[in-house]
């Protein structure tokens, strides 16, 4: 054994693309969120700062990411970001006039596997895992940061580092926000048209979580009803019901959404 930890890489990868449910499950599996890359010494919360991942910058920090690491320009991971809410939770302030030089920053040397990332991996989970009820319900607490901080999401394990304190503490699982990833797709349910997922309430009313989608995701039609995708036929949602729980439509685990263009 050489005693090298390959998930890094894939850790910084996940970190890099926004795949929030992958990087928690890296962070409860042990691998070290602080671990540099050995040629440009960039960390995941480097990647994550510079890519704009506001969840996965908060969830790195909530798993004892340290901002203070330098890579092998001799910059923080406060240095490389862009949007000022990433700053602010970094402990920066961004000035207007830094904008425009931070939107060149890029490292000399990005590794293959972050410059041509598998698209397949955005929403997939690193291989030999298992879906944990337990971190989609913390994903979707960080990636709604409108919800109460007091509000309960999981304990990371023992043995990791300390949350940082400017950030909620991780306190016992709540069952008022149950979360459920959800595929959405465009028109049809096929990989060509998959727009992302998100990470719904399933106690909230499929109005609201076609609020979220529009919140969240890019390339949404202007109008649109939904349909529910169960794995092999799409069926309409009636605007009717758009009043009830989003979890009483989408239970199954192949279910998904599919937003239908209204002509």
């Amino acid at each position: 054994m050489d005693g090298i930890d390959y998930r890094v890489n894939d850790l910084h990868e996940m970190a890099a693309i926004g795949n929030l449910k992958a990087v928690l499950h890296f962070c409860q599996s042990g691998v070290d969120i602080n671990a540099q890359n050995s040629m440009n010494k960039w960390t995941a919360l480097h990647w994550a700062a510079h890519r704009g991942h506001e969840p996965v910058v908060r969830a790195l920090l909530m798993r004892g990411a340290k901002k203070d690491i330098l890579n092998n320009k001799g910059q923080t991971p406060v240095d490389l970001a862009k949007k000022p809410e990433i700053c602010a939770l970094l402990g920066k302030e961004l000035a207007i006039e830094e904008k425009d030089v931070l939107e060149q920053e890029k490292p000399a040397f990005v590794p293959a596997y972050l410059a041509q990332p598998d698209l397949s991996k955005l929403w997939s989970l690193p291989d030999g895992s298992t879906d944990d009820p337990k971190l989609n319900q913390e994903a979707f607490l960080l990636s709604n940061p409108n919800i109460p901080p007091s509000t309960p999401v999981p304990v990371p394990r023992t043995g990791l580092a300390s949350p940082s304190s400017s950030l909620p503490t991780l306190t016992s699982a709540s069952e008022g926000h149950a979360a459920k990833e959800i595929l959405v797709y465009r028109q049809t349910a096929t990989d060509d048209n998959l727009l992302g997922a998100i990470f719904a309430n399933v106690e909230d009313t499929i109005e609201r979580t076609i609020e979220l989608i529009k919140e969240e995701m890019d390339e949404v039609p202007d109008q649109f009803s939904i349909g529910r995708f169960n794995g092999s036929k799409t069926i309409p949602v009636n605007t009717k019901q758009y009043g009830h729980k989003t979890g009483d439509f989408f239970k199954g685990d192949e279910d998904a959404i599919v937003l239908l263009s209204k002509t």
